[in-house]
């Protein structure tokens, strides 16, 4: 079988084969510019092949045409056609969608930032033409199998399965960043009840800080999250930790500390995965993010392993290169801090593409699709709305056959 994939005027339509119309040379320029909610929104009965029974598609709802092919852009023609002579063509260019999702050149060429320099989700493609809960790229991937079977009926693809990823950014491990912090706030909680009788929950909190920090709800935290990890039988549990000095905008511990490497022994003593939380700066400095990972490397006598930026913070395609140079296995930091969704349009790994030097990164990104912080904290949403809401990215990941990618840090336990 052929695949071309070309303008209209240039197209041959192998027999049996796969044409994809290209779309413009300015489309992706022209999307960044469309009014918000304006693209074509097509039913699935219209861009799956007539008889299609595959449950995946069932309740997946119209699918957006990110772009049409050179001469099409009017919706005169189907998403896709399969001709009587054999031939499979798409009208809908998915190569260039799927290429504009994962590399992320939107993120190159808007300049709007946050305060923490990072690109906002809000002003995302996705966001501001609605599918940003949509891993659309991989929906695209399963309309072509679809037509795929029907050109041969014979082939059974390999079906994936879908699997859970939870992830634990260590950032705090106590509530204070100092013993001298914290007995203040013992003073202080005292002085404001009018004796120094009696103590609160947060006052006994203070105390096992300065005495036995292990105890603290931060650092059990830890385990706890293990524990559920184990008891549920999540296999692909990860808990990233900073090797950088405490600062204000970082952690607030020393990794160096028995505190920190009897809790990442204990971790790998039970099958845990241990990964590096590069601190706030290392998205935009080599250097500092180099001497970072060496000092986990040391402590786990291994080179290739993941993580995360903190904050997620991010520079496309600069932090990739960081990564890859470093050896990394894989970086799981494209999600949205202000919005969870699918940043990417897709909930499988993948290998990122550098646009600047045309080539592909060495590297995997494990897109996260959702962190507690974006749902209490950005959204404020409520417990029961936050659950709605990871059950419905959840079941989409299934449908798909992903990975569902959840940051759960150790301090929001008690949310």
């Amino acid at each position: 079988m052929s695949v071309e994939y070309l303008h209209a005027d240039e197209a041959s339509f192998p027999q049996p084969g796969v044409t994809i119309m290209r779309c413009r040379d300015s489309s992706w320029h022209d999307l960044l510019q469309r009014q918000p909610n304006s693209l074509d929104w097509l039913p699935a009965a219209d861009v799956l092949p007539n008889g299609s029974n595959d449950t995946t598609f069932l309740g997946m709802g119209p699918v957006p045409v990110l772009f049409w092919g050179k001469g099409y852009e009017h919706g005169h023609q189907p998403f896709v056609e399969l001709r009587n002579d054999g031939s499979l063509i798409f009208y809908a260019d998915i190569i260039a969608a799927t290429f504009f999702m994962l590399c992320r050149w939107e993120e190159m060429v808007l300049s709007h930032r946050d305060k923490h320099d990072r690109f906002p989700g809000v002003t995302s493609t996705a966001f501001r033409q609605g599918f940003l809960d949509r891993p659309i790229i991989d929906e695209y991937a399963l309309i072509l199998r679809e037509w795929l079977k029907a050109i041969f009926p014979q082939w059974k693809p390999q079906r994936q399965t879908f699997s859970v990823k939870l992830s634990h950014d260590i950032d705090l491990v106590r509530r204070y960043r100092s013993s001298y912090l914290a007995l203040r706030g013992l003073a202080g909680a005292a002085i404001k009840r009018g004796n120094f009788s009696g103590f609160s929950t947060s006052s006994l909190e203070i105390l096992l800080q300065t005495t036995l920090p292990r105890l603290t709800t931060f650092y059990r935290g830890i385990r706890q999250l293990a524990d559920l990890s184990e008891r549920y039988k999540i296999k692909d549990s990860a808990f990233y930790f900073m090797t950088a000095k405490p600062t204000p905008q970082d952690n607030d511990y020393d990794f160096s500390s028995p505190l920190i490497q009897d809790c990442i022994n204990e971790l790998r003593h039970r099958d845990m995965e241990v990964g590096l939380h590069p601190s706030y700066d290392t998205y935009d400095d080599f250097n500092l993010f180099s001497r970072q990972k060496a000092a986990l490397d040391r402590v786990l006598g291994n080179v290739s392993y993941g993580g995360r930026q903190h904050c997620l913070r991010f520079r496309v395609p600069q932090t990739w290169r960081y990564w890859e140079r470093l050896g990394f296995a894989y970086d799981s930091s494209m999600g949205y801090a202000d919005h969870e969704g699918f940043r990417c349009g897709t909930c499988h790994p993948f290998q990122p593409f550098d646009i600047e030097q045309d080539r592909e990164l060495q590297v995997l990104e494990l897109p996260l699709i959702a962190m507690d912080v974006t749902l209490y904290l950005h959204r404020q949403l409520t417990p029961h709305q936050a659950e709605e809401s990871l059950l419905k990215l959840a079941l989409r990941c299934q449908k798909v056959g992903g990975t569902f990618t959840l940051l759960w840090h150790n301090s929001s336990l008690h949310w």
